[in-house]
C-alpha cells in the first residue's frame, strides 16, 4: 500500500468526518483507492484535499479539449433495474431545467423508446434516430447526431430512438473503440446545450457503458423498496469500474433520487430511511423525493411533462426542487 492509510484512520488523523472523505472519494474529489470494501488514501492527498477546500485534483478534472470541446454537463440517468422512473425523471427533470432557463437536450438511448413516445413521436416513422447516427458513424466515422434532433413542446430538444437500437449491441461489439461512440456523437452538440440528459436501458451492457463514458455525472433513481437497493449498489460498482479502468476516470455519482415514494406506508418509510443510511455516507442522496402518483403516467399519455399537466401538484414541485439541486451540484 506504500504510505496509504485506511480512510477511517485518515479521518481520525486529520480530524475530519469519515463521511466527508468517503463521499469525496466516491465522486473523485479525493484521490483514493478502493481495495475490496475499504478505501485507502495517501496522507499528502488528504492534506491537498483540505487545503483546496474539497476540490478535486486538477488531473481528475477533464479539460474542454479532453471532453471533445464539450460545454454541457452530460448526465446519464441510469440504474440496472426497470420501473424505477428513469424515463419519468429524464422528461420532468429536463422540463424543470428548461423552466430554469437551461438549454436542454434529452437523448433516448433505450431501445424501448419510452422517452421518444412520451414526447409524442412514433419511433417507426422516424428516419433519423440515435441508432441511425451510430450506424452512420460506424460506416464513415462522421458524427451526425444533429440530424436526429427534434424540438418539443416541453421546451427541450430530443434525440429519439427506435427498437432498431437493439441492433447496436452486436454492431458495437466489433467496432473500434466501441465504448466511446456516444461520446463522439455528442461532442459536436455539447456546446449548444447547458445540460444533456441520457435515458438508459434497465440493464448493463455496451449501450449503458457508452452512456457512462459520455457522461460526467450519473443520476441514479431508486424506487423506495428494499429489493431495489441491490441495483443501486451494482450501479455504484459500475461507476467505480469505469473510473478504475480508465474509460471515464472523472465519472461521479451526482446523486441518488428516491422515487415512487408513499410515506403513508411503514415499508416505504423504512425503505427511505434504509437507503439514506446505506448510501448517504458514500454518495449524495437528494433531499427531494418523488411521490408515487397516477399523474405521471397520465401526463406521459398526453405527451406533457408533469410541470405542464399538473403544475401545482407534488410531482411538479418535486422536479422543480430537483432541478435546483442539480444546478447546485447536489453538494
Amino acid at each position: 500500500m506504500n504510505d496509504r492509510m485506511p480512510l477511517k484512520d485518515a479521518a481520525q488523523h486529520f480530524g475530519v468526518k469519515l463521511d466527508r472523505l468517503r463521499r469525496a472519494a466516491w465522486d473523485g474529489r479525493l484521490a483514493a483507492r478502493l481495495v475490496g470494501n475499504q478505501w485507502f488514501v495517501e496522507p499528502s492527498e488528504v492534506t491537498r484535499f483540505l487545503r483546496d477546500g474539497g476540490r478535486r485534483p486538477e488531473q481528475s478534472t477533464p479539460t474542454t479539449e479532453q471532453r471533445g470541446g464539450a460545454m454541457a454537463r452530460i448526465i446519464a440517468v441510469a440504474v440496472p433495474k426497470g420501473g424505477t422512473g428513469k424515463t419519468t425523471t429524464t422528461i420532468n427533470l429536463g422540463a424543470a431545467l428548461a423552466e430554469q432557463g437551461q438549454r436542454v437536450l434529452l437523448v433516448d438511448f433505450d431501445p424501448q423508446g419510452n422517452l421518444t413516445q412520451a414526447l409524442g413521436l412514433r419511433p417507426s416513422e422516424l428516419e433519423h434516430t440515435s441508432y441511425s447516427a451510430i450506424k452512420y458513424f460506424l460506416s464513415c466515422f462522421e458524427p451526425r447526431l444533429d440530424l436526429a434532433i427534434r424540438s418539443t413542446t416541453m421546451g427541450v430538444d430530443l434525440v429519439p430512438t427506435s427498437a432498431r437500437l437493439n441492433l447496436a449491441n452486436d454492431e458495437l461489439a466489433v467496432a473500434i473503440q466501441r465504448e466511446f461512440i456516444l461520446q463522439k456523437l455528442l461532442a459536436p452538440l455539447a456546446p449548444r446545450y447547458d445540460i444533456i440528459l441520457i435515458d438508459t436501458l434497465p440493464y448493463l451492457g455496451v449501450l449503458v457503458v457508452n452512456a457512462l463514458v459520455a457522461a460526467q455525472e450519473v443520476l441514479v433513481p431508486l424506487q423506495a423498496e428494499y429489493l431495489a437497493t441491490e441495483s443501486v449498489s451494482l450501479m455504484m460498482d459500475q461507476v467505480q469500474l469505469m473510473r478504475r479502468s480508465g474509460l471515464n476516470p472523472s465519472l461521479r455519482v451526482l446523486g441518488i433520487l428516491l422515487t415512487m415514494v408513499d410515506q403513508r406506508t411503514v415499508i416505504h418509510r423504512e425503505a427511505v430511511e434504509y437507503a439514506r443510511k446505506v448510501f448517504g455516507g458514500q454518495v449524495p442522496v437528494f433531499p427531494t423525493m418523488v411521490k408515487r402518483s397516477v399523474r405521471f403516467p397520465e401526463s406521459q399519455a398526453s405527451h406533457q411533462s408533469i410541470l405542464a399537466y399538473d403544475p401545482e401538484g407534488d410531482g411538479a414541485r418535486a422536479y422543480r426542487e430537483l432541478a435546483k439541486e442539480v444546478l447546485r451540484g447536489a453538494s
